[in-house]
């Protein structure tokens, strides 16, 4: 448990660190969130269940106007691994370059910072269960040209 403690608190400092760091850069707006990006996240669940821990990776695309949609497999200190179907996301970035997004089904809510000129994204959940952090990169689309 003081590991997972110890986890947070390290996340949370280095979330204030560039928080900071990004308020020094241009000024942030819901179109810096545009595109697909690629994410992990791990966290912990704190209800009784039969696993503690998890795994996530997925994709989470966003709209540049305050929607997204969020698709993942979890995988789950249990040894199992479900996919979980699309959800949607809303989004507000503020002109520092924070973010707090929430989860439509179930309000679970997020915050976090955009970092890179919008290439990353750092965040914590500050709400509902699991308690989780993650990171999520911009993903290059290549096109075919055939």
């Amino acid at each position: 448990m003081h590991t997972f403690n110890f986890t947070k608190i390290l996340y949370s400092s280095a979330l204030l660190l560039l928080i900071g760091s990004a308020a020094n850069a241009a000024p942030c707006t819901n179109a810096s969130l545009n595109g697909a990006y690629g994410f992990q996240d791990l966290g912990r669940h704190t209800e009784g269940t039969a696993f503690a821990e998890f795994r996530s990776i997925g994709v989470m695309t966003f709209d540049g106007r305050g929607n997204a949609t969020r698709l993942e497999t979890l995988w789950f200190s249990d040894l199992s691994i479900n996919p979980v179907p699309a959800y949607q996301v809303t989004y507000t970035v503020q002109p520092d370059c924070t973010v707090s997004f929430v989860y439509v089904g179930d309000g679970d809510t997020f915050t976090g910072v955009i970092v890179e000129s919008g290439l990353k994204l750092l965040y914590l959940e500050t709400s509902g269960d699991p308690v989780r952090n993650g990171q999520a990169e911009r993903m290059k689309i290549i096109q075919n040209t055939y």
